[in-house]
């Protein structure tokens, strides 16, 4: 889906600056224009990216880390209209100007030169000459093949707080495909389940009213945690009907077979 697209474009430098550098749209500002964009992008299921970069020098420009791939990437927002585009639909549409798996160089220093005045001649005259020093780059993003390198400002608590984030959706993906693998469950409802069964162990059943665990069950499986149990009841004394009945719910809640929705039962709330 992705795919390193190389450009004939001159080898620039992009350095972070304070302000939006971009034309933004309508009553938009680049930055605003660039958080809605990475906002709405996020509604699709496909995507969890974090903003990185709002504003490079490369006009109209983006940095965003997409944690399904791992990349760092850079898109142009140039003609986003968030009145009328869908943000997927611009993401895929415009791939052919963006720079994907950008290369991460890490902060460093860097020496320069200053044009200034190093001594005086016997007469009393400055000397003018070239006086080295340092200056601090921070991370950058760099895209191997058009030599394009975009800047990231120094990482704060709240990039931290990111990291974290973005390790917890990694999980949920991984959740989501064996899900998808073992249940036959849509790559949709398998990221549905992924999230809601996370939820549910955060929450912990000692922790919920029956009201939350009813609610957490019905979005799972169809049915209320209180009905499941019913049903248990009644199979131990007999009567498999109800169980019957739920396996026909969960298996249409999901879009699977009752043999995956079975399993499903069992392997969620061991039912």
């Amino acid at each position: 889906m992705k795919k390193i697209l190389a450009t004939g474009l001159l080898a620039l430098t992009l350095i972070g600056c304070n302000g939006g550098n971009g034309d933004g749209h309508g009553d938009y500002t680049h930055n605003e224009l660039a958080k809605k964009f990475v906002k709405e992008l996020n509604l699709d299921e496909e995507f969890d990216v974090t903003l990185v970069k709002k504003s490079t020098l490369q006009e109209n420009f983006i940095v965003i880390y997409d944690p399904y791939t791992d990349s760092y990437d850079a898109l142009n927002i140039d003609n986003y209209n968030p009145e009328v585009d869908n943000a997927a639909d611009y993401y895929f549409d415009n791939s052919g100007r963006a720079f994907y798996d950008l290369d991460v160089i890490p902060g460093h220093y860097e020496t320069e030169y200053d044009y200034t005045v190093v001594g005086y001649d016997a007469d009393g005259y400055a000397i003018w000459g070239y006086e080295p020093y340092d200056v601090w780059v921070p991370t950058r993003y760099r895209d191997r093949y058009a030599d394009i390198t975009f800047e990231k400002v120094a990482a704060t608590p709240k990039d931290l707080a990111k990291v974290a984030a973005l390790k917890e959706v990694a999980e949920l993906e991984k959740s989501a495909e064996f899900l998808s693998s073992e249940f036959g469950l849509s790559l949709t409802r398998s990221k549905e389940v992924a999230r809601l069964s996370a939820h549910w162990k955060k929450a912990s059943l000692k922790g919920m009213t029956a009201a939350e665990q009813d609610s957490f069950s019905t979005e799972l499986l169809g049915f209320s945690i209180t009905a499941g149990k019913a049903a248990v009841k009644d199979s131990m004394n007999g009567n498999s009907a109800k169980i019957e009945d739920l396996v026909e719910s969960a298996a249409s809640k999901n879009g699977i077979t009752p043999e995956h929705a079975s399993k499903l039962m069992t392997k969620v709330f061991g039912l």
